[in-house]
């Protein structure tokens, strides 16, 4: 399963950087107002509906982005990346507690932000969409998978963003964001909607990610 998550990831990637060479090789007067890097990073997740608090989850972010300059302050990225999501609460048996809960939920995340930029820092705001490649559930008893008969998790996420990102360099970024979903990705199963936020389960995480810009640099 990892194996193939990993060859998955390395697929986009490959298609991304393939994509994103033909377009500035091709165009060289867009060159100057296109950046492109990598990623690698964090996330720190937890899920709304689970019954369980906490951003206890630990999981990887990697990916490639790719910004427009759209004036002096201000850009648009986008990023494809692989996103590791879920909820995670562990048993503490010298409390008598043995109840152990773990939902790993790795996603290829697509999300498309505004950019502002003040000094070395840049403020974003955005959405996301994330398509679900598998599911793994665990509590103390071990693996289980969800019944047939009751509500199954989407295949999609769909998400609000916020972020902060700090230039160490021209090209060596920290980035960190917030990320919390707007529909839910389980549905209760008795179909109550009387609250907003009552109607399921939502994914939210804090990322910190490294970036680097390998196609041009901060603020050029």
């Amino acid at each position: 399963m990892l194996r193939t998550l990993f060859n998955a990831s390395c697929f986009f990637a490959m298609r991304v950087t393939l994509i994103l060479v033909i377009l500035v090789s091709g165009i060289p007067s867009y060159a100057q107002q296109f950046n492109a890097g990598a990623s690698f990073g964090v996330n720190a997740s937890q899920v709304s509906g689970d019954g369980y608090a906490g951003f206890d989850k630990a999981g990887i972010s990697a990916g490639l982005f790719s910004t427009t300059r759209i004036d002096d302050k201000f850009d648009f990225q986008f990023e494809i990346n692989y996103s590791e999501k879920g909820s995670r609460k562990n048993a503490k048996p010298s409390e008598d507690d043995n109840d152990f809960f773990l939902l790993r939920m790795p996603y290829v995340e697509i999300p498309f932000m505004i950019r502002y930029h003040k000094n070395k820092f840049t403020y974003e705001a955005g959405l996301s969409y994330s398509r679900l490649l598998s599911y793994y559930l665990e509590n103390e008893n071990g693996p289980f998978e969800l019944e047939p008969q009751i509500n199954q998790f989407s295949d999609n996420d769909f998400a609000f963003l916020l972020g902060i990102n700090f230039n160490f360099t021209d090209n060596l970024i920290m980035n960190w964001r917030f990320n919390t979903s707007f529909l839910p990705f389980r549905k209760y199963d008795s179909g109550s909607n009387e609250l907003p936020f009552d109607a399921g389960m939502y994914h939210h995480y804090i990322g910190f990610v490294m970036k680097y810009q390998f196609l041009g640099s901060y603020g050029k």
